[in-house]
């Protein structure tokens, strides 16, 4: 994460806000609270090493109380707001039957 932050601050057009993830998809509320401890210490760390970072985006709907509580600055919470959504699968992964 510190070598890509050093590239994009030096492309002149380009500003590194911080940081998104998305945690693993998993019932398992410590393993997501660990990965969001582990971004949340590479942002510290993007901090200390003098980069204007501000954003820490992580969480969704399901795991938002988790991820607010490791420090998230931002959570993407559309499935709460607009419930959950269905996706056409195209043809070719589709099981086969």
């Amino acid at each position: 994460a510190i070598t890509l932050a050093k590239f994009v601050s030096q492309q002149p057009r380009l500003k590194l806000r911080g940081l998104m993830a998305v945690p693993e998809l998993t019932s398992a509320t410590a393993l997501q609270r660990e990965q969001f401890q582990v971004m949340r210490e590479i942002f510290e760390q993007l901090k200390k090493q003098g980069f204007d970072v501000d954003t820490l985006s992580m969480g969704m709907s399901e795991d938002m109380t988790i991820a607010i509580a490791e420090g998230a600055t931002i959570v993407r919470i559309g499935t709460a707001i607009f419930g959950a959504r269905r996706y056409a699968i195209p043809e070719e992964l589709a099981p086969r039957q």
